[in-house]
């Protein structure tokens, strides 16, 4: 196990992707924490694209479609089709950005189900647990309100329609994660924890964004120093294609040195962005898994 494979959390909590859901008359699910809401993807916004060496000047604009997102990634087509011995499938991709920064990229079908259950999968703590044990010792997921959080969650991410679809806009959810102790060379880094929060957007009834984010004041009780990342941004697409469901992530993050060492990171940063890719491709395993069971009944 290299310490690289910790990489793969960030686009793991991306998958981070929430069941939350406004039905087709726009009405707010009450079980379901969303940002907000809009009947179409927003193409007057215009995404400024990622440049290299500047990532740390990158944010996701709100409400972008996958087309949207790539041309602005400057992404290219090529991509590598992954199956890990676990099941997990789908195509990954990654970029070194200049430094410490890494883009990470993977698209992964999830068969015969819906947007909604796949955000409900993935607000699954347990199931997150359960596919990922090898690196995460507790995943612990709670629905918050924006209200008063603008200094720390970012003012741009607060629903200017909450009154008008529902109460249960507004909302996002803040992710508690604790990895288990990694190897570094010849020490561990020690048992780590993090917080990240995941704001949904959802486009029409059935599409849906989610920005994934560190958040940066999280108290030192609940926060080591140690993590995988001095910085991560995630964007998540979910698209209903027929019956089944397209899942597009990427991440543009910062590796933590003092976790991941300079020579390690000047060897393979690439790698880390393929891993952290994969690291993704556990929802695309549970809705087969889940298929499979109900041929066998």
């Amino acid at each position: 196990m290299t310490p690289l494979f910790l990489l793969q959390l960030s686009f793991l909590l991306i998958h981070i992707l929430l069941h939350g859901a406004l039905a087709r008359n726009s009405q707010v699910s009450s079980s379901i924490g969303i940002a907000s809401y809009r009947d179409d993807y927003d193409d007057k916004a215009v995404q400024k694209p990622l440049i290299y060496n500047h990532a740390d000047e990158f944010k996701f604009q709100r409400f972008q479609s996958p087309t949207s997102i790539k041309k602005a990634l400057r992404l290219s087509d090529e991509k590598k089709y992954y199956v890990g011995k676990d099941g997990r499938k789908g195509y990954v991709s990654s970029k070194k950005l200049g430094g410490d920064w890494v883009l990470a990229r993977s698209e992964q079908v999830a068969v015969k189900t819906t947007t909604r259950a796949v955000l409900q999968a993935y607000l699954n703590g347990a199931l997150q647990e359960k596919w990922n044990k090898k690196e995460v010792l507790k995943c612990i997921m709670s629905c918050k309100s924006y209200k008063g959080q603008q200094s720390s969650l970012g003012k741009e991410l607060l629903s200017k329609r909450r009154t008008a679809i529902g109460k249960n806009t507004g909302k996002y959810y803040q992710q508690d994660l604790v990895l288990k102790s990694q190897r570094i060379i010849t020490s561990k880094t020690g048992i780590m924890k993090y917080t990240q929060t995941i704001a949904i957007d959802q486009i029409g009834s059935d599409n849906f964004c989610a920005i994934i984010k560190l958040q940066d004041d999280a108290p030192s009780s609940t926060a080591t120093r140690c993590k995988p990342f001095d910085s991560l941004l995630v964007h998540v697409g979910l698209v209903q294609d027929g019956d089944d469901v397209k899942i597009y992530a990427n991440g543009v993050m910062k590796v933590n040195r003092k976790v991941v060492p300079n020579l390690i990171v000047f060897d393979a940063s690439g790698i880390a962005g393929s891993m952290a890719g994969k690291g993704t491709l556990w929802l695309a395993a549970h809705f087969e898994e889940k298929r499979r069971k109900r041929l066998k009944m």
